[in-house]
Formats: structure tokens, C-alpha cells, sequence
């Protein structure tokens, strides 16, 4: 099926990198309302669930990765008001639309850098969340070992993304608006813009929900389960580091 809807050459793993941050720099005045429209708000809710998977105690930390515009980072800080947030992300402009969003006298801490080598030492957060980024990577395996790497023992991983819908007629009716009609929304907003057809199809790489538990194992995650949002069309996995022996 991948191929039936495969018409934009995707980046490969070296170019990938660059051209993701230039693409989100390019969009990041119309990103938030970008995905507003395409989910009908419903990304809103799911961000909600997946912030409230982290369970954080008092003054406990959690890095959110791929911040963007800052949504996930600030509802963790909404639920959790005592905790410590910091958000990363490589594009500049998108960290210029989220520092701008100041809520509350307590404030998310963003910092630039690189998802694959993340700036902080081993065992430093509670928790990591990561919303709708982990299919922009490199190399999830590599990227996940690093989550595992900033993660303290008993932390918790909780990763946002596309999923896939397993009822053929959904997964039909999904692939048909993930790939004409959001493709459309985008071009209407940012006339010229190819990452609009960049993120649709850097979906049908992305692993499945089973494949990415598996390899969740695989890395060295433990009590790794998934919860899907309109059929599977979202999905949140959550992850669990090994306590220390």
C-alpha cells in the first residue's frame, strides 16, 4: 500500500536532519494552526493524555524533545505546576513561537539542539515526551538509546506519533485525507511549501504500533504499551527505563 501513495522522495537518513529543520523553520508561523485543523483540535486532547501519562511528583523533570511551538512541554507544566520542564528542539523559529507563549510565572526552559545527541548527561529526567516527532529522525534505535541514555531508572518515555489503522475501509478513508486532503490544507496555508507532502508520507516509513513496542523492548524499555485515538490514526506509546539492578 505504501507505494500507491508514495509520489514525494523522501530525505534520506543524511540529508534528513537539515531538511527537516529548514522545513519547520519555513512553517512555523502557521504550524499550530496547521495542526488545529487537520485534527479538528483533537491533537489538543491527545496531548492532554499523553501529559498526564508522566505522572510527575514534586520538583521531579521531564525534557520534552522535538518541542516545536511548545504545546506538549507547557500542558506537562499545566498538569504538573511543581515539576521542571525543559524543551528541545532544533528549529529556531519554532523555539521563537514557543518562548513567546508565556502562561504562567513558571515557565518552560527551551533550549536548540540536536534530538540525536541530546545535551545532557545520563539518567538526568523523570520523564521524556515527544510529540509528533519521533517519525522526523534519523534513526529511531539510535534515538530511542538516547532517550534510554537521559532517562533515570524507573523513568517513563511517552512518545506521541502517527499510527496505522488496521479496518481496511479506515485505513483507506485515513491514507485518502492524510494524503490529498492535509497536503491541500498545508498548500492553502503556506503556498509552495513541500513539507506538507514531506509529512504525510514520512508516515509510511514510521513503524507500525506493534513494530515501534517491539523495538521499544529491543532498545531496552520495559512495560511498553500504546493507546490509540481515532482508530489508530494517533497513537501514544508509553515506556518504562528498568530500575537499577
Amino acid at each position: 500500500m505504501a507505494e500507491k501513495y508514495m509520489k514525494y522522495k523522501l530525505p534520506n537518513n543524511e540529508e534528513k536532519s537539515a531538511y527537516v529543520e529548514q522545513m519547520f523553520n519555513k512553517i512555523a508561523q502557521k504550524y499550530d494552526l496547521f495542526n488545529d485543523i487537520i485534527t479538528f483540535g483533537m491533537h489538543r486532547k491527545w496531548k492532554r493524555f499523553a501529559a498526564r501519562q508522566t505522572d510527575l511528583h514534586d520538583e521531579q523533570s521531564c525534557l520534552d524533545l522535538c518541542c516545536g511551538t511548545g504545546d506538549l512541554a507547557r500542558e506537562v507544566l499545566r498538569q504538573y505546576p511543581s515539576s521542571k520542564i525543559t524543551g528541545l528542539d532544533f528549529s529556531e523559529e519554532m523555539l521563537n513561537i514557543a518562548k513567546s507563549k508565556k502562561t504562567t510565572e513558571i515557565e518552560v526552559k527551551y533550549m536548540q539542539g540536536d534530538a540525536m545527541n541530546i545535551p545532557f548527561q545520563d539518567a538526568e529526567f523523570n520523564a521524556v515526551t515527544i510529540g509528533y516527532g519521533m517519525r522526523n529522525v534519523q534513526d529511531i534505535s539510535k534515538f530511542l538509546r538516547e532517550i534510554l541514555r537521559v532517562l533515570k531508572p524507573e523513568g517513563i518515555l511517552v512518545s506521541l506519533d502517527v499510527g496505522k489503522v488496521r479496518i481496511p475501509i479506515l485505513a483507506e478513508l485515513n491514507h485518502f485525507y492524510f494524503f490529498h486532503i492535509v497536503p491541500l490544507i498545508g498548500k492553502l496555508l503556506i503556498p509552495g511549501e513541500v513539507i506538507f507532502k514531506y509529512l504525510p508520507e514520512s508516515s509510511l516509513e514510521y513503524p507500525n504500533q506493534e513494530s515501534l513496542k517491539k523495538l521499544m523492548i529491543q532498545t531496552g524499555f520495559q512495560k511498553v504499551g500504546f493507546h490509540n485515538f481515532v482508530f489508530g490514526a494517533s497513537t501514544v506509546h508509553v515506556a518504562y527505563k528498568p530500575a537499577k539492578n
